[in-house]
């Protein structure tokens, strides 16, 4: 069995083929016994009584030769690779001898483990059974972004964790990806690592990343998403974005800016002539240090390069807005880091006038991150929108 689906225009082609049972397992052992399926937070091997009652029946199907659902596999490629699967494979032959030549390619359970799972006790509890042969569907990429359209679509229909989880396992090769950016500058600490305080000014949570993408996404500041319809809309722009190829380098680099800018500001310590007026802010990493800057960062820029939610995305004009965009913020954060007294940096980041402008309004202790967010979305809506005339941060704080 051979059949290939080549989609040049999200730089992904679908192989799939049937292969015995026992070839499978060795081809995915690794990913699937020390990565868990190749996923950050994939789902291992269900314990619950339910889960093993179902896969104890399961087994005993694989036994009998019953034949089992589609594999499906992820294979990140480099470029050369993948135009060699694009243009080379054309049998099941030419294909065996691909997988076989991969060398460095990324593989992930993309769907499966628990099939995986119950193939491996099927054929452990019996080395001499007759197991079926599996049907398993490639899908290859030289981009991480084809691979997790395809998770986001083969999952839409399925609750297996809540939207925050699943899309923190599914964009873990985003994540990567903008790891490697920045030279690992910047690090990501996953919810599995556990919750910590204080963070340094260069390791963002894995969860908060994810809401900052889906902020991203759908250009709006704040997500409900423990509201069941707000998960769905949430998906339904994640499917429908991630087809656009360029979406998510948008993304990374945006979350590069942020973290270039965070790491500017974190240069600043209060002077003597400005501690008695800043209490908050005494450090410029604080003001990054809570969520609602981050989130009011990204979905201004968000709405600058995409519109507003609702409006069509004029893609062909996002390259060069962002082009400019970059080029202007990063001339304020070299005059950031050029600035060689407290006194100097404090002229540009006019955190003075954040703090009173933040002090002014008042409100209540639950609408704190609301606020917030609206006030840093407009603040950083005059960043964007005007970066061309920014000299310092005053009118961006006076923007609320």
């Amino acid at each position: 069995m051979f059949h290939k689906i080549a989609q040049p225009k999200v730089r992904c082609t679908s192989i799939m083929i049937d292969m015995p049972a026992r070839e499978y397992l060795a081809l995915v052992d690794d990913v699937y016994r020390t990565k868990q399926g190749g996923i950050v937070g994939q789902r291992a091997a269900l314990k619950t009584k339910t889960a093993k009652t179902i896969r104890d029946r399961m087994v005993v199907d694989i036994l009998k030769g019953v034949s089992l659902p589609p594999l499906v596999v992820g294979v990140l490629v480099d470029s050369v690779a993948y135009k060699a699967a694009l243009l080379d494979v054309e049998s099941r032959e030419d294909f065996k001898k691909f997988l076989d030549e991969l060398g460095d390619a990324e593989l992930s359970i993309i769907d499966g483990m628990q099939r995986t799972t119950a193939i491996h006790e099927a054929i452990e509890g019996d080395v001499d059974a007759g197991v079926s042969d599996v049907r398993v569907e490639f899908w290859i990429s030289e981009g991480a972004n084809s691979l997790i359209y395809r998770m986001l679509v083969l999952n839409t229909g399925q609750v297996p964790w809540d939207i925050a989880r699943q899309l923190e396992a599914v964009y873990r090769p985003l994540l990567k990806q903008v790891e490697g950016a920045v030279e690992g500058a910047v690090s990501f600490l996953s919810r599995d690592d556990g919750r910590r305080s204080n963070l340094s000014v260069n390791i963002y949570e894995t969860e908060d990343v994810v809401e900052l993408l889906l902020i991203f996404s759908s250009r709006k500041r704040e997500l409900n998403l423990k509201d069941q319809i707000a998960q769905d809309f949430v998906r339904l722009d994640m499917i429908e974005s991630s087809s656009h190829v360029d979406l998510i380098r948008y993304f990374s680099e945006a979350l590069i800016l942020l973290s270039e800018l965070n790491f500017a500001m974190a240069t600043y310590e209060a002077g003597p002539s400005h501690v008695g007026s800043l209490t908050r802010y005494v450090a410029g990493k604080e003001v990054f240090r809570g969520f609602p800057a981050k989130a009011g960062f990204i979905a201004a820029l968000s709405i600058f390069l995409f519109d507003k939610p609702g409006f069509d995305t004029d893609w062909d004009a996002v390259e060069s807005k962002f082009e400019v965009v970059k080029a202007n913020v990063n001339k304020l954060i070299d005059k950031i880091k050029e600035a060689q007294t407290p006194e100097e940096k404090e002229l540009i980041l006019k955190l003075e006038d954040l703090e009173e402008r933040i002090a002014k309004h008042r409100v209540g202790a639950s609408q704190v991150g609301r606020f917030e967010r609206e006030f840093f979305e407009k603040a950083f809506s005059v960043l964007f929108e005007d970066s061309d005339r920014i000299k310092n941060f005053q009118a961006c704080w006076l923007a609320y």
